[in-house]
């Protein structure tokens, strides 16, 4: 949202705001990637973001806020930098007046957001982060971002604990809420499943009655979000609901066809990502786009053609033959349990998984670790164990030995599938380049 400094100023009532002067025509959190015409938000965490003023000023920042120290050329004096933030967020929403899509749960909001704008972007001028800009920060930064034209704008909405979604709603104000699914992601902040279940629920509780919500008729925590919400309410699933896959097919690059049944219509769906967990979130994104009005053709041509986010489901072969599923954005145990699952699916009988920590599961770590194991072993998947002796398998202690125990181990790499999957922490991506050097 391009605005005149001044106008900022007298967002926040800064009087002694004086001689401003300028077009804010981006905005900045972080001085190293500030350009001229960004407005400096300095925020307050591990650092102090105003000891970077001058920095940023430096980077081309026509003004910047301030809620402490002196202020440098064009700053506006605030209470809260992080509220100013939220402040500006909210403005740009009610200035732009788009159709904000929130997007919820424990897995698939990056996926599923992909596939909604590239449902939604043939009929409709759409703004949708490139990154999973989530939180507090992200979403708002997301929002301010927006073109003047935007018609529907796409924004996945993360969670620590109680009363965050809830604070991302009065900011973002949206009219689609789409949860995905809800299991034991970051249990060591949330302090169980029932309070993931109440964290999540607050999208949903948000929409007023002309909005709509889009829930996972398969994943029961979601489905039983209905009666917390006043809003039209669309289910989705490959079990029921109003948006239905039916007669489900995996090919050998682990790429789901489906039959998909609507109010709108029925269509044949090729996806163009592997998984089949990602027929799911296809109809999410499909129940989305034509309710808003996309033609059925235009839905399923754009989920035949989307590309998703980095990191999530990647497959390639190597020269020798091993496919690879580079599934290392992060890990949770619905997201293992998705990934084994498609590994299992492939056509290849030598089965191999390098496993690294899912973080964040607090009392449920060991538990769930030995979970993941056991399912892997029932399988006949041929475990290479991370750091965690909890799954089982054979434990390596760094990402040199996991690749060298690969190599050891695959006598058949033709005949060979091999996952990746860990949480942001393991950086497990760096073992996918080293089959690629």
């Amino acid at each position: 949202m391009d605005i005149d400094l001044g106008k900022i100023a007298s967002i926040f009532g800064d009087r002694n705001a004086t001689n401003l002067s300028g077009l804010v025509t981006g905005y900045s959190t972080d001085s190293r990637t500030t350009v001229k015409g960004d407005l400096f938000i300095p925020l307050i965490a591990e650092r102090d973001g105003h000891d970077f003023i001058q920095d940023a000023i430096s980077s081309g920042a026509v003004g910047h806020l301030y809620s402490h120290g002196t202020a440098q050329k064009n700053g506006i004096k605030v209470n809260s930098t992080i509220e100013a933030l939220h402040t500006l967020a909210n403005e740009a929403m009610r200035k732009l007046d788009p159709i904000g899509i929130g997007i919820t749960g424990s897995v698939g909001k990056t996926t599923t957001k992909d596939m909604i704008r590239r449902c939604l972007t043939p009929s409709f001028k759409v703004w949708a982060s490139e990154r999973s800009f989530n939180n507090e920060i992200g979403v708002p930064l997301t929002i301010l971002s927006s073109p003047s034209e935007t018609e529907y704008l796409i924004l996945e909405m993360g969670a620590r604990g109680i009363g965050h979604i809830q604070k991302l709603c009065q900011i973002a104000k949206p009219k689609v809420g789409v949860v995905t699914c809800i299991g034991n992601a970051h249990s060591e902040f949330f302090g169980g499943l029932a309070n993931t279940i109440n964290a999540k629920g607050e999208l949903v509780e948000s929409l007023q009655e002309d909005a709509l919500a889009v829930l996972n008729f398969d994943d029961l925590n979601v489905r039983a979000l209905g009666p917390r919400t006043s809003a039209e309410i669309l289910l989705y699933g490959m079990e029921g609901g109003d948006v239905v896959a039916e007669n489900i097919t995996v090919n050998p690059d682990l790429k789901a066809s489906f039959d998909m049944r609507s109010p709108w219509g029925s269509s044949k769906i090729q996806l163009n990502v592997p998984g089949k967990h990602n027929v799911t979130n296809a109809l999410a994104a499909a129940a989305v786009a034509m309710h808003a009005g996309a033609p059925i053709s235009t839905v399923a041509s754009g989920l035949e053609s989307v590309e998703i986010s980095p990191l999530r489901m990647e497959t390639f072969t190597t020269p020798s033959g091993i496919l690879i599923i580079n599934d290392a954005y992060n890990a949770n145990p619905l997201s293992m349990k998705a990934a084994l699952s498609s590994l299992v699916a492939t056509s290849r009988k030598n089965l191999v998984a390098v496993l690294g920590v899912m973080a964040e599961l607090g009392d449920d770590h060991v538990s769930s670790h030995e979970e993941i194991g056991q399912i892997a072993k029932s399988n006949d998947v041929d475990v290479i164990s991370l750091n965690v002796k909890e799954y089982g398998g054979q434990l390596v202690s760094t990402i040199d030995e996991a690749y060298q125990m690969i190599k050891d181990k695959i006598q058949d790499p033709q005949n060979t599938a091999l996952l990746l999957k860990g949480s942001r922490v393991v950086a497990l991506e760096n073992l996918a380049q080293k089959f690629t050097e």
